[in-house]
C-alpha cells in the first residue's frame, strides 16, 4: 500500500482541525454556495476549471476536485503551501509510515540510520549515506511519534 504513494511530492495537514471538523467545514461552505448534491457539485466545479480552493477556520486551504465515486464523489486534499501543511517527498512519507510499522512490531535494531536504511531497503529504496541528509525523514518520524526516545 506504501507504494501506491508514488514517487513526487504531496503536502500533508498538520493542523489541529480533526477529519470531522474539516469536513463539516467544507459541507457547510458547500451548502452556502448552494450545492447540496453531486449534480450541483459538479455544475459548481465546472464553473472554476474543476477544482475550487477553500480556507477552512484555521486558515488552512483546501482543494475540491470531483471524485470518480458516485457517492462520495468530493475529492479533497491540502492546497500547496498551504498554513498547516507540510511539503513532503512520497519516498520520505513512505520511509517514515515504513518505520513506524517496524516500530510498533519491535523490529527495529535500535540504531536509527541502519534502521531507517533496513525500512528502505524494504521498499526498494535507496540507503541514506548520514542522518543530516535525511532530515526531511526525520521530521517526518518525529510528527508520527517515532523518535520520543530518540537522543
Amino acid at each position: 500500500m506504501l507504494l501506491s504513494l508514488g514517487n513526487s511530492q504531496m503536502d500533508m495537514y498538520t493542523g489541529a482541525l480533526s477529519i470531522d471538523t474539516i469536513f463539516e467545514e467544507v459541507v457547510q461552505q458547500l451548502s452556502l454556495a448552494g450545492v447540496h448534491d453531486r449534480r450541483r457539485y459538479e455544475a459548481f466545479l465546472q464553473q472554476q476549471n474543476n477544482y475550487v480552493t477553500i480556507s477552512l477556520s484555521d486558515t488552512s486551504r483546501w482543494i475540491l476536485r470531483l471524485a470518480p465515486d458516485k457517492d462520495n464523489y468530493i475529492h479533497l486534499h491540502p492546497g500547496r503551501y498551504s498554513p498547516h501543511t507540510l511539503r513532503v517527498k512520497a519516498s520520505a512519507l513512505k520511509t517514515a509510515l515504513a518505520y513506524k510499522v517496524a516500530q510498533q512490531y519491535h523490529l527495529l535494531e535500535g540504531d536509527l540510520l541502519n534502521d531507517i536504511n533496513e525500512v528502505r531497503k524494504e521498499l526498494t529504496l535507496a540507503p541514506v549515506k548520514s542522518l543530516g541528509d535525511s532530515a526531511h525523514i526525520l521530521e517526518l518520524l518525529s510528527l508520527l511519534g517515532c523518535l520520543r526516545n530518540e537522543p
